[in-house]
């Protein structure tokens, strides 16, 4: 994910979003699939919250020249986030339970999955 996200993308860093858009989209696709179980959710959920912690979206602001990418790329993992949570919720609270261990705050994603879970906590 880019470092600055105030700044117009670079082509590589545009590219970049791209694959990440992609793969959101080919996860989404499988977990509508009977394969579903194949997908490794803890993994998905953990890559995910990577790309909150590098680009927290309350930094997003209207007049950021790439805001359509970065509001395509946090909606799509909404979409996986909320299919996850629909599939497979034992995945997602063993994800809540790992990060309940790392003694971290809760950012806007996991916000979001406990929540969507067990009610706000």
């Amino acid at each position: 994910m880019p470092a600055d996200i105030s700044v117009q993308l670079r082509i590589e860093e545009g590219q970049y979003l791209r694959v990440v858009m992609r793969c959101i989209s080919r996860i989404t696709k499988a977990l509508h699939s009977e394969a579903s179980d194949l997908i490794r959710g803890f993994d998905v959920l953990l890559e995910m919250q990577k790309v909150f912690i590098i680009c927290p979206p309350e930094n997003l602001r209207e007049d950021l020249p790439s805001l359509q990418d970065f509001d395509f790329v946090f909606r799509g993992m909404k979409d996986v986030s909320d299919k996850f949570i629909e599939l497979q919720p034992e995945k997602v609270m063993s994800f809540l339970g790992y990060f309940d261990t790392k003694g971290q705050p809760d950012n806007a994603f996991i916000k979001y999955l406990r929540l969507k879970t067990t009610g706000a906590r």
